[in-house]
């Protein structure tokens, strides 16, 4: 499975709701569309699970939450 799949399939398990899998592409923006403050504290602790890494405070910005594209590059940082 590619590594954005992943994503896609933690962020559709943390946040439930009406999403449907084709329409998480990468620009689709999740700040202000499924991601409030509690689903970006859930989706983080998820992705952590899922990937075995901890994410510090200084990257958690906004910035790399804003489409399905911006958290992919952020995980895939961790990953190397």
């Amino acid at each position: 499975m590619k590594l954005l799949d992943e994503i896609i399939d933690v962020i559709l398990s943390t946040t439930g709701g009406d999403i449907k899998r084709d329409m998480l592409i990468e620009d689709f923006k999740l700040v202000g569309n499924i991601l409030d403050s509690m689903a970006v504290t859930n989706l983080i602790l998820a992705l952590e699970d899922r990937f075995g890494f901890m994410f510090s405070d200084d990257e958690l910005s906004v910035e790399a939450f804003e489409t399905v594209g911006t958290l992919a590059e952020l995980v895939r940082s961790k990953l190397q």
